[in-house]
């Protein structure tokens, strides 16, 4: 997949004539080939001598250890530090949203904190390990959110358990955020829609709003001709009733990553969307099926990592067997068929499954000895 920004840095001067440095993150942070430490570096060049950091926020999440390199880097910050969230900061866009000396959201804004989580392959051995790494990440995200809120480690638990979505009024009386400001007009990212399937209870407004960001654009009213000659007894012209209009992407979208959800497919849920363009739900349920059956494949040859790749490619099952086939038998030692020659008692070879056979010498040997025990 192709590198993609997910945010954009500039400098800029504000009215007090003062330099600042703006910071946009409209987008899934991390996942796409640039990563935090690109964004920091960025970061780093253009704060020098900045007055200000302000860091504008319209995201659904993405990779929490990301997220925690921008947070840690805006806690680093000598000067001041404001966030701002322009849509919805959603899981792990709400840690860097803690970063904020000063944190603002609109009224029409949404901030959401959940348990991280992740999808995971491979021995239980792998699997326990993976655990514990996302135990430990969820303890750095109760101490950013503790830092900024205040609350009790219990009290922010049972908030990342249940999934907690909070309006703006309801942020600022929790302690997530300073100010509230005038509602905006609210956009969201086209992979919002994916992302956000991922999330169990996702309030109603802020699917709406991914429904309405990716909701194709009218066509142009067309310019009515000049008026023609009544045709007589013209029939009326009926649609043909099996006519359905397709449905929006944003639902396809999420139908993608719920189907991949359910097919323990998290991983491959991109692809799909990418691979499928959204056309329609029987073509998705087609390639989820298809990713199932290549899943199924990877796990009987023990290379289960392998998945998301085939998938990605855009492989068949067939295409996947004889993949799995050429790299597993590219991974043995060769068989010899070939059975070591049997050496006789004499120190002469043989071919083997044939024993050495007596030399005509010794057959000699033996019948002279027997004549000359009984001669005639």
């Amino acid at each position: 997949m192709k590198n993609r920004k997910w945010w954009d840095i500039r400098a800029l001067t504000n009215a007090q004539g003062a330099s600042v440095a703006e910071i946009r993150i409209y987008d899934e942070i991390g996942f796409w080939g640039t990563d935090a430490k690109t964004f920091v570096a960025q970061l780093e060049e253009v704060a020098t001598g900045a007055a200000e950091i302000v860091v504008a926020i319209n995201s659904p999440g993405g990779d929490v250890f990301d997220a925690f390199a921008i947070y840690n880097a805006l806690r680093r910050y000598a000067g001041r530090v404001t966030t701002r969230v322009d849509g919805v900061a959603a899981s792990a866009a709400s840690l860097v949203t803690m970063a904020g000396d000063r944190v603002v959201m609109p009224e029409n804004a949404m901030l959401m904190i959940h348990n991280p989580w992740t999808v995971a392959a491979g021995t239980s051995a792998d699997l326990r390990a993976t655990a514990d790494s996302m135990d430990k990440a969820r303890d750095g995200i109760l101490a950013a959110y503790r830092n900024k809120s205040g609350k009790s480690v219990e009290e922010l638990t049972a908030m990342l358990d249940a999934e907690t979505w909070m309006t703006a009024a309801e942020a600022k009386e929790a302690g997530f955020i300073d100010e509230i400001e005038a509602p905006v007009k609210l956009s969201a990212s086209v992979r919002a829609a994916g992302l956000l399937a991922r999330f169990g209870s996702a309030p109603s407004p802020v699917q709406a709003l991914v429904d309405e960001t990716l909701k194709p654009a009218p066509d142009p009213l067309p310019v009515d001709p000049p008026p023609a000659d009544p045709v007589p007894d013209a029939a009326p012209v009926v649609p043909p009733p099996d006519v359905v209009p397709p449905e929006p992407a944003g639902v396809l979208a999420a139908h993608a990553f719920a189907a991949c959800r359910a097919a323990n497919l998290s991983a491959c849920a991109e692809s799909i969307a990418t691979i499928t363009a959204l056309k329609d739900r029987a073509t998705i349920d087609a390639a989820v099926r298809n990713a199932s059956e290549i899943a199924g494949l990877c796990v009987a040859a023990k290379l289960p990592e392998l998945t998301a790749q085939f998938v990605g490619d855009g492989l068949n099952p067939d295409q996947v067997r004889a993949r799995l086939f050429d790299r597993v038998t590219q991974t043995q030692a060769r068989v010899n068929n070939r059975q070591p020659p049997v050496i006789n008692d004499a120190g002469n070879g043989a071919s083997p499954g044939s024993p050495a056979g007596p030399k005509a010498s010794s057959v000699y040997a033996v019948r002279r000895a027997r004549m000359n025990a009984h001669p005639k």
